[in-house]
C-alpha cells in the first residue's frame, strides 16, 4: 500500500471516530441559565400572606431543566421544593410583617447546576381582626369613634365583617375611607339582613348613616368589588352623628310614634334612603286640621292615612319646598302621618313637623315663636 492510501485511511478513521463520538453525545454541555427576574421583586414590601413565586430561567441546550427552591425567614434559606419543572411555586400561610429569603438552583439533565442570587421580600403588617370573613367570626364590638385599620388580602379574603352594639338609640355614621382599591360598605341587622349600603365606584370613600336601636347588634361588611390591594390598608370608623331622634323606630304603622301634641313642633331626621317616619294623632274635636312639613334638607313628601292605613291625602311638592295637607277629621279617630324621601336624604339635617287646627292657622303663624319645640 502506498503512502497516499495510508493517509486516506487515517483521515477516514478520524472522521469515523469523530462521528461516532458525536453520535454518542460526547460533546461539551452548556450550563443552565442563571435564574433571574424574581417576582416579587427583590426587596419588595407589603406582600400578601399567600403568593406565587416566579422567575426566569431555562437551558441553552435542548434538554429539560429542573429547579430547587430554597425558602425561609433565615439566610441562606433552607431547601423547600425539589425538581420543579415549572418556573413558579405557590407559597401560602406566611407570617405577617416578616422578611422571607429565597433562591433558585437550576439543574439540567447532565447534572450541571446554576444558582441564582438570594432574593427577599417582606409581608404586610398584621391584620389582628382576622379571621373575620363571615358573620359568625365578625370582629367586635367596635368602639364608637375609634379608627380601625385593616387589609383586604386577596380574593379569598373577599369579606371583612365587624359588629357593634349601640349603647343608645340614634343615628350612626359608618365611614370607610383611605381605600387602596374599589371596596364597598354594607350594614346588616342582627338577623343578618341588609339594611344599608354604599357602593361608589373606584376608591372613593364609602359612608352609611342609619338610625340604630339601643342594645341591638349591627354588622358592618367591607367587600372588595375589584382586585384587592394587599399592600395598603383601609380605615373604618363608626360614630354617632346625633342621638336625639327618640321617635324611632317608627318605620311602620304598628310602630308609629304618637299621639302627636297639637301644641308641639317635632324635629326629626330621615337617616337612610329607606327610612319612613310614621306618626299618629287623635283629634279631640272634629274640624279641619293642617299638617305642615318644612325646613326640608331634601325632597321629602307628606302623606295622611286613616285608621285602616288607607292613604287619604298627599303632598308631594318638588325639591325642598315645604309640604302641607289640609283635611277634615273626625273626633277621636286615629290618623297616621308619613314622612318619607322622594329623592335624596340628609341624615345630618332635620325636618320639622306640626299638626294644628285650621281655625287657628293665622294665630299659629303669628305665635310660632312662642310654640313649644320638641327635640327628643
Amino acid at each position: 500500500m502506498g503512502p497516499s492510501k495510508k493517509l486516506s485511511l487515517v483521515v477516514a478513521s478520524i472522521f469515523l471516530v469523530g462521528g461516532l463520538l458525536l453520535s454518542l453525545g460526547c460533546t461539551s454541555n452548556n450550563l443552565p441559565l442563571i435564574p433571574s427576574d424574581p417576582h416579587p421583586s427583590d426587596g419588595a414590601s407589603g406582600q400578601p400572606r399567600s403568593l406565587t413565586l416566579r422567575w426566569s430561567g431555562g437551558d441553552p441546550d435542548p434538554e429539560l431543566c429542573y429547579y430547587d427552591l430554597y425558602f425561609g425567614n433565615t439566610t441562606p434559606p433552607p431547601l423547600k421544593e425539589v425538581n420543579l419543572l415549572e418556573r413558579h411555586c405557590e407559597i401560602v400561610d406566611l407570617d405577617t410583617n416578616t422578611t422571607y429569603y429565597w433562591m433558585i438552583m437550576a439543574q439540567d439533565e447532565q447534572g450541571d447546576t446554576a444558582a441564582g442570587p438570594i432574593w427577599s421580600f417582606t409581608t404586610a403588617r398584621g391584620d389582628s381582626y382576622e379571621p373575620n370573613d363571615c358573620f359568625n367570626s365578625a370582629y367586635g364590638p367596635l368602639v364608637f369613634g375609634a379608627v380601625y385599620e385593616s387589609w383586604i388580602w386577596d380574593w379569598e379574603d373577599y369579606y371583612d365583617f365587624y359588629y357593634f352594639i349601640p349603647d343608645t338609640s340614634g343615628i350612626v355614621k359608618i365611614d370607610l375611607y383611605n381605600l387602596p382599591a374599589d371596596y364597598n360598605l354594607f350594614l346588616f341587622n342582627e338577623r343578618q339582613e341588609g339594611i344599608g349600603y354604599s357602593m361608589r365606584y373606584g376608591n372613593i370613600p364609602e359612608s352609611i348613616s342609619y338610625h340604630v336601636i339601643e342594645s341591638d347588634i349591627y354588622y358592618v361588611g367591607v367587600f372588595q368589588y375589584g382586585p384587592a390591594d394587599s399592600t395598603d390598608s383601609y380605615l373604618l370608623k363608626v360614630d354617632y352623628i346625633q342621638g336625639r331622634d327618640s321617635y324611632e323606630p317608627n318605620d311602620s304603622f304598628d310602630e308609629a310614634y304618637g299621639p302627636l301634641d297639637f301644641d308641639m313642633t317635632y324635629q326629626s331626621w330621615i337617616s337612610t334612603p329607606y327610612d319612613v317616619d310614621i306618626y299618629y294623632f287623635v283629634p279631640p274635636i272634629e274640624g279641619r286640621i293642617v299638617i305642615d312639613l318644612y325646613t326640608l334638607p331634601a325632597n321629602y313628601d307628606l302623606a295622611l292615612h286613616d285608621s285602616s292605613y288607607n292613604r287619604i291625602a298627599l303632598s308631594e311638592n318638588e325639591g325642598t319646598e315645604s309640604e302641607q295637607i289640609e283635611f277634615d277629621v273626625s273626633a277621636s279617630e286615629t290618623y297616621y302621618v308619613a314622612v318619607y324621601s322622594y329623592e335624596g336624604y340628609d341624615a345630618f339635617d332635620s325636618y320639622y313637623l306640626a299638626v294644628h287646627y285650621s281655625e287657628a292657622l293665622q294665630s299659629w303663624g303669628l305665635m310660632f315663636g312662642e310654640k313649644k319645640l320638641r327635640i327628643d
